[in-house]
C-alpha cells in the first residue's frame, strides 16, 4: 500500500497542475496512508504484540491531526482550530511559503530568458510608456493572444481565496490573476523621430505598437538622448484582473493590462557595456504606484 501510494506521489511530480489542486491530490494519499497505519496497528493489536499496535496506532492519530489540518487549509476557507503549524515553523525554524512575498520579490518559476539578450543589470532603469488609445488596445489584445497560447495564466498562480486574502493583508496591495507580470515572447523599440515606439507580440510576425517611452529612471527621455543610448532590455505585461478586500469578503475587479519596460543604456561615444557573461534571470517588472489598478474610489484622485 505505502509503495503504491509513493508511486503515484512520484509520477505526479512529472504533472503540470496548480500547486493547490497537488496539494490537494497529496492530502487525499496522506489520508489513505493513515488509514492504512490504522490496519497495521489494529492487526498488530489481533495478533497479539501490543507494543507494536499501540504505538502505530499512537503515530496514526498525530498524523490524522496533520491530514486534518491540510484538509481544513485546502479544501475549505476556514481556519482549523487549535493549528499548531506556526509553533512548529518557530521551533524548526522553518520558512514560511509566503515568506517571499514579505520582502516584495516576486516568486516565479521556471527561467524567463529576455527576447533581447542580457545586459549589464547595473545599467538598467525602468522607463514608463506614454501608450494611446489604440496602443492600450493593441496592449489588451497581446494579452488575449498569450492566453489563446497558453502563455499566460489568470488563475491567480494557483493561489485559493484563503491565500489571496493573505497576501492582501500583508502586503496591503492587491493581487493580480496574472501574477507578478508575463515576460513577453518578442518586443522591440525603434527610433520613429525624436521618439522611442515599443513594439511587442507573440512573434515578430504579429507585432503591434504598444506605447512611446517617456521616462527612463526618474528622467524625461528627450532631457537624456543626447547623453545617452538607450537599448530595450526587457518589456513584461502587467496588471489585469486582481482581487482586494472588501467588507466581508475578496472582490474581483477587472483592470487593463500595462506594459512595464526596463531600458539599458550606455553614454554617448563609450565602448558597449550592455552585454553580460553573467547570467541573471529576468526579473518582471511590477506595477509600480502609477500602474496600480484603478479601484472606483481611487480613480477620481487621478
Amino acid at each position: 500500500m505505502l509503495s503504491f501510494l509513493d508511486m503515484i506521489n512520484h509520477y505526479l511530480g512529472y504533472i503540470n497542475v496548480s500547486v493547490k489542486l497537488k496539494n490537494r491530490i497529496y492530502t487525499v494519499l496522506g489520508a489513505l496512508g493513515n488509514l492504512y497505519l490504522f490496519y497495521i496497528g489494529f492487526r498488530y493489536l489481533q495478533n497479539g504484540h501490543p507494543f507494536w499496535g499501540l504505538l502505530i496506532l499512537a503515530i496514526a492519530v498525530v498524523m490524522l491531526y496533520f491530514v486534518y489540518l491540510n484538509t481544513m487549509y485546502y479544501f475549505t476557507k476556514k481556519k482549523a482550530p487549535f493549528d499548531i503549524s506556526p509553533k512548529i515553523e518557530k521551533w524548526l525554524h522553518m520558512k514560511p511559503k509566503d515568506a517571499d512575498l514579505e520582502t516584495g520579490k516576486p516568486v516565479i518559476g521556471g527561467r524567463n530568458i529576455p527576447a533581447n539578450g542580457y545586459f549589464d543589470e547595473k545599467k538598467i532603469l525602468p522607463g514608463k510608456l506614454s501608450s494611446s488609445t489604440i496602443e492600450l488596445q493593441n496592449i489588451q489584445n497581446l494579452a488575449t493572444r498569450l492566453q489563446q497560447n497558453q502563455l499566460m495564466q489568470l488563475d491567480y498562480s494557483g493561489l485559493g481565496d484563503r491565500e489571496i486574502t493573505d497576501q492582501v493583508r500583508k502586503l496591503g496591495k492587491p493581487v493580480y490573476a496574472s501574477g507578478p507580470g508575463v515576460l513577453i515572447p518578442y518586443f522591440e523599440m525603434q527610433t520613429e523621430g525624436k521618439q522611442l515606439v515599443v513594439y511587442a507580440g507573440i512573434n515578430q510576425a504579429e507585432k503591434q505598437r504598444v506605447g512611446t517611452v517617456a521616462t527612463v529612471g526618474l528622467q524625461q527621455v528627450a532631457d537624456v538622448q543626447d547623453q545617452i543610448e538607450l537599448y530595450l532590455a526587457n518589456a513584461t505585461l502587467v496588471g489585469g484582473p486582481f482581487k482586494v478586500l472588501g467588507r466581508t469578503s475578496l472582490i474581483e475587479q477587472d483592470n487593463d493590462f500595462q506594459v512595464a519596460v526596463q531600458l539599458a543604456y550606455k553614454h554617448q561615444g563609450s565602448t558597449p557595456t550592455t552585454t553580460s557573461r553573467v547570467t541573471r534571470e529576468a526579473s518582471p517588472v511590477t506595477p509600480t504606484r502609477e500602474s496600480e489598478p484603478m479601484t472606483r474610489t481611487s480613480r477620481y484622485h487621478h
